[in-house]
C-alpha cells in the first residue's frame, strides 16, 4: 500500500514507519522541519539497501528520499510540513496515497497542544481534495467511556486521570469529532498509556469501545495494530479500543 504517516518523528510514528517498511509498503513519513534524521525516522541503517536521493520542494513540503526495494523492504520518502493545520501544505503528502495514518504525540503534564482538532480538520480537507478516503488516527483510551466490564481499579483511577489531563483529552476528542463528521472511511484507535517496552506481537482490541483494564501498551504493538487495521473494512467508521495482550 501507499501510506502517509503523519507524526513520523514521534515514538509511535517511527515504529509505524519501521514496521510498514518491513512489510513492503511504500511510505511517506511526514515530520516537522528540523526533526529527526532520516535514519532515525526510518529505523534503518542507511547502508541497508537504501540509495540516497535528492531534496526537493513540493508545495509547502521539503522532500528527502531514500528507497530500498530488495530484502522485503518498502520504499521511504521523508517530507517536512511546517504547518499541519494548513490543508494546502498537506496536499503534496496526501495526494495519491491509499491511506493516511495520523500518529500525534499527546503532551503530558496536562498541557494541551491546542492544535489536534485544527490538524485533523486540515487533514480531512486535504484528504477530500486529493480523493483519499482512508484515514486512521491514534487517539487515547480516556476519550471514550469506561467499558461496562471495567474492573474496580480502573473505575477508581479513571476519574483522576480524566481530571488531571482533561485539556489533553478535550483536544483528542476534538480530533475525533473532526473524523466522525468527515464523511471519510475513518478509524480511531484508543490505546492506553504507551511505553517503549518490547512488544508482545499481539494485543487486545474491542471495536466500538475500550477494552477493560486498558493499562499500558507497547508502541510496537500499537504500530502492529495500526497496520493490521488500515485495510480492515470492519473497523471503518468505528473506534477501536486497544490494550496489551494478557500473559
Amino acid at each position: 500500500m501507499k501510506l502517509t504517516v503523519l507524526g513520523a518523528s514521534g515514538g509511535t510514528g517511527r515504529e509505524v514507519v519501521r514496521q510498514a517498511l518491513a512489510a513492503g509498503h511504500e511510505v511517506t513519513a511526514v515530520v516537522r522541519k528540523g526533526a529527526r534524521s532520516l535514519a532515525a525516522v526510518a529505523g534503518a541503517d542507511p547502508g541497508d539497501g537504501a540509495a540516497a536521493g535528492g531534496k526537493g520542494r513540493s508545495g509547502a513540503a521539503d522532500g528527502s528520499r531514500r528507497g530500498g526495494q530488495g530484502g522485503g523492504r518498502g520504499r521511504l520518502t521523508v517530507m517536512t510540513v511546517e504547518d499541519l493545520t494548513n490543508p494546502a501544505a498537506l496536499g503534496p503528502v496526501v495526494r495519491g496515497r491509499d491511506a493516511l495514518l495520523f500518529c500525534p504525540g499527546l503532551p503530558g503534564g496536562g498541557r494541551p497542544t491546542g492544535r489536534l482538532g485544527a490538524a485533523a480538520h486540515a487533514l480531512v480537507r486535504a484528504a477530500r481534495a486529493a480523493g483519499v478516503r482512508r484515514l486512521l488516527v491514534v487517539s487515547t483510551a480516556p476519550v471514550g467511556p469506561l467499558p461496562p466490564d471495567e474492573g474496580v481499579l480502573g473505575r477508581a483511577v479513571s476519574p483522576v486521570l480524566r481530571t488531571v489531563f482533561k485539556d489533553v483529552y478535550a483536544e483528542a476528542a476534538a480530533m475525533e469529532s473532526e473524523l466522525a463528521h468527515s464523511g471519510l472511511d475513518w478509524t480511531v484507535l484508543r490505546p492506553g498509556k504507551l511505553t517503549n517496552r518490547r512488544g508482545k506481537g499481539r494485543y487486545r482490541r474491542r471495536v466500538g469501545g475500550n477494552v477493560p483494564g486498558t493499562g499500558t501498551l507497547a508502541r510496537a504493538d500499537l504500530a502492529r495494530a495500526v497496520l493490521d487495521l488500515v485495510d480492515d473494512p470492519a473497523v471503518r467508521g468505528r473506534t477501536v479500543g486497544l490494550g496489551s495482550a494478557r500473559g
